[in-house]
């Protein structure tokens, strides 16, 4: 982990924010902000993301030096390396995990990973949520998703899944992502993210911000731009919504 400087808190109102203060201070690319809770955390959209105690919420601070066309694809990269570190963490078959576009981490109890991805100050926040364990209490979470647990998915011992385990396993996996990533753009992991696709083969909708229909049909998967392929047309940005 060497290109990471990690900070540490305990209860923040967003590692996102804090990530953003930093670029805006001019901070090198690797600052890494890690918390135990988030009291206003946020995922893609802005949409909340519930975060107490036991769950991982950690924020990225990245200047990668590629075309800004590519960045969008960035997400897609980080979740299939949390994906790779979830199934190392917990010692998961490979089918147990997979990708729901652009960069949900799911599995079929529900989803395990929310991530965000933000260009704000001259570089990139990336924001990762992960359900390690089940808090305490309820846990309200917006929308339509089913939250679920890597701690009740894993094999063997789960005091091995220490959250700060997790983060860092995460972390690991995607350094060399993102190398590759920055010298090569999303074509070295089409056929990865195609081998976990949730919607592969499925019937969706891709609706905009406001809601409005962009695409619908069978999804045959993802292109070297990470577009995703519904009824044979890229759809480049949207919610997707199983029919």
């Amino acid at each position: 982990m060497q290109m990471y400087r990690i900070e540490r808190f305990d209860t923040v109102v967003s590692t996102n924010e804090l990530v953003k203060h930093g670029l805006e201070m001019g901070y090198d690319e690797g600052l890494v902000c890690r918390a135990a809770e988030q009291v206003g955390g946020y995922g893609r959209q802005g949409r909340t993301w519930a975060s107490p105690r036991g769950g991982l919420y950690q924020s990225l601070l990245l200047r990668p030096d590629v075309p800004a066309s590519r960045v969008p694809t960035l997400s897609l990269v980080v979740a299939l390396a949390t994906r790779g570190a979830l199934l190392e963490a917990g010692g998961l078959e490979p089918d147990m995990v997979q990708v729901k576009w652009p960069n949900d981490v799911v599995c079929a109890q529900g989803k395990l990973v929310g991530i965000s991805l933000e260009a704000h100050a001259g570089g990139v926040c990336v924001g990762i949520g992960v359900n390690v364990f089940r808090p305490a209490g309820e846990m309200a979470v917006g929308g339509k998703n089913i939250p679920a647990y890597l701690a009740e998915l894993a094999e063997g011992d789960a005091a091995s899944l220490a959250v700060e385990v997790v983060g860092d396993k995460v972390l690991d996996a995607f350094a060399g992502r993102y190398e590759l990533w920055q010298r090569e753009g999303f074509t070295p992991f089409v056929e990865q993210f195609n081998s976990c696709n949730a919607l592969a083969g499925k019937q969706v909708s891709i609706a905009d911000r406001n809601g409005r229909v962009v695409a619908a049909g069978p999804v045959a998967g993802v292109d070297a731009n990470g577009s995703l392929l519904v009824g044979g047309i890229p759809v480049s940005s949207g919610e997707a919504h199983i029919l």
